[in-house]
């Protein structure tokens, strides 16, 4: 019984070791939809903007009177196949899912934004 329960945490250890999350934890469960009740061209405000999502990942004045705040995460998993031996050799491979808000600013209020996400996969192997 008890080799059991550490061989779960072995693994559970081990497994948990391969996953990685990098960027703004705001926007992890953020949607287009989400966004879009959050943010109102032309009312919502930066301190609006830093309540809702914090500091931004990097910020960019385009000009005097134009701000651009940028937000994003990443996560990257690596795939069941790699843990299995021999076929790891073949296919392994890593699960990445980002996200990405853009904010424009005019002045102190919200000009536009944007929000992408994407799911991708990398192959890697023999």
């Amino acid at each position: 019984m008890k080799a059991k329960v550490a061989g779960a945490l072995l693994t559970i250890i081990v497994l948990s070791g391969c996953a990685s999350t990098a960027g703004n934890q705001s926007i992890k469960n953020e949607t287009q939809q989400s966004i879009a009740s959050k943010i109102i061209k032309g009312r919502t405000t930066k301190q609006d903007i830093l309540q809702q999502f914090g500091e931004p990942t990097r910020k960019t004045a385009v000009d005097s009177n134009e701000d651009m705040w940028f937000y994003s995460i990443m996560n990257s998993n690596m795939s069941a196949m790699s843990y299995i031996p021999i076929v790891g050799i073949f296919s392994n491979g890593t699960d990445m899912k980002s996200k990405a808000l853009t904010v424009t600013f005019q002045r102190d209020k919200v000009a536009n934004w944007t929000f992408s996400q994407s799911n991708d996969t990398v192959h890697t192997g023999l």
